[in-house]
């Protein structure tokens, strides 16, 4: 039997492994960087830093046998996806998507500068109707921004790096996952339920990969 840091070893020298394959079957200039997280519920990606998060709960699925080497690499893949994107810059989809959102969430300061510019009851009406239109429209423009640029990976993950039904099995098995448990703190479980309201859901990611 493998000794936990053996088996530790073996993990982190797969995921390099995947990683150097991936990033040359996406011709990225540069395999992105791996560090695994505490904090982490199952992988993430830093398009700035060039990062791959895997969090030491996915080793822990993992080496339960709940996760398969093929559903490590089908999400490795989805993160890889984000960076094959991004890349492209101004000319990438997601990018221009994020800038979009980041320019509407900015504007959520409009009201108060107005206000403070010329401020009258006029104005202090006019910026309580701005404020509270901007601050409905806000989660409909971010999970519209994101669920694009999560279905861009999952897009560029089938096409170019592994095949579409593994990518989908992956995703069948995280839904099952539920909420992450009480070992990765307040955090992860506010930032899995953001996922839930921001991002697409794993059943519309599913059928957008066998549409594809």
């Amino acid at each position: 039997m493998k000794s936990k840091s053996q088996l530790y070893s073996n993990q982190v020298a797969f995921l390099t492994k995947v990683l150097d394959e991936l990033a040359r079957k996406a011709k990225l200039k540069k395999t992105p960087e791996l560090y695994i997280s505490k904090h982490e519920r199952l992988a993430s990606v830093n398009v700035f830093q060039n990062r791959i998060s895997v969090g030491e709960h996915l080793l822990y699925l993992w080496a339960e046998g709940k996760f398969s080497e093929s559903d490590v690499e089908a999400t490795l893949a989805h993160e890889i996806g984000h960076l094959m994107d991004f890349r492209r810059d101004s000319k990438s989809s997601s990018f221009r998507n994020l800038l979009a959102e980041s320019l509407w969430i900015a504007f959520g300061i409009l009201p108060i500068v107005l206000y403070l510019l010329s401020p009258s009851i006029q104005t202090l009406v006019l910026s309580a109707l701005l404020a509270i239109g901007w601050g409905f429209s806000l989660p409909f423009i971010v999970r519209w921004v994101e669920v694009r640029i999560e279905l861009a990976a999952d897009r560029n993950a089938a096409i170019h790096l592994v095949n579409p039904q593994q990518l989908a099995d992956a995703l069948v098995k995280i839904s099952s996952f539920g909420m992450p448990p009480t070992t990765l703190g307040l955090t992860a479980k506010l930032s899995f339920l953001a996922g839930t309201l921001t991002h697409p859901s794993f059943s519309d990611r599913v059928r957008f990969l066998q549409n594809l």
